[in-house]
């Protein structure tokens, strides 16, 4: 089963909980529900690892919900100590049988106190369908990210206005939405930042 079949079962889980609608891939998490009052993260992943943990733990601050969705396993022995794990960060698990899919741990309320995710939710996600390998086809994120990575390549620190006034983006609200991007862990592999005269500045990690 790939992790692409696991996001029919769990949006139509997120949506028999109360989500109004339900997107894939939003900016590094597999799929986001919304609901009047919650948001959810949901990291999808044919088997429970340490990166899916990871990956899920990222977004406890940015909804009220985090979960991670793998297929109902056989035996719960391997999953022991990673069910531990969960409980002590109070990440949902969500186990998908067939075209179904059940909520085996629930999630802990989780505080905002990050960028909330269903500011990030852009119109081309409601299409989107999570889990696609990201190289699988460009998004408009993926392409605001080549721009932008063009742009500071060959350059020294940059400032945001910098790179507004040479790249278009496909950001509502450019300037707070392309700041929160570069300062997200997923782009810390490529882009630094550090303060110069009391403003934020990024630059482009030449390896």
């Amino acid at each position: 089963m790939k992790e692409s079949e696991l996001f029919t079962p769990v949006k139509k889980l997120l949506l028999n909980q109360g989500c109004k609608d339900v997107y894939g891939e939003v900016c590094n998490y597999d799929v986001v529900g919304v609901a009047p009052d919650s948001e959810f993260i949901v990291e999808m992943k044919k088997n429970m690892n340490f990166k899916v943990i990871e990956q899920a733990h990222q977004g406890i601050g940015r909804a009220k919900y985090v979960y991670i969705a793998i297929p109902k396993p056989k035996s719960e022995i391997p999953n022991r100590f990673a069910r531990t794990i969960l409980n002590d960060y109070g990440i949902g698990l969500i186990y998908i049988d067939s075209d179904s899919a059940s909520i085996e741990i629930p999630s802990a309320e989780h505080d905002i106190h990050w960028r909330n995710i269903r500011e990030d939710v852009l119109p081309h996600n409601k299409i989107m369908i999570g889990g696609v390998k990201s190289g699988d086809g460009p998004t408009e994120y993926s392409i605001t990210i080549d721009a932008v990575k063009a742009f500071m390549r060959d350059r020294d620190w940059v400032t945001i206005e910098e790179i507004l006034q040479h790249v278009d983006t496909h950001y509502s609200n450019p300037k707070p939405s392309l700041a929160a991007t570069l300062r997200a862990t997923w782009n810390e592999s490529w882009c630094e930042r550090k303060i110069i005269k009391r403003k934020t500045h990024f630059k482009f990690k030449n390896d």
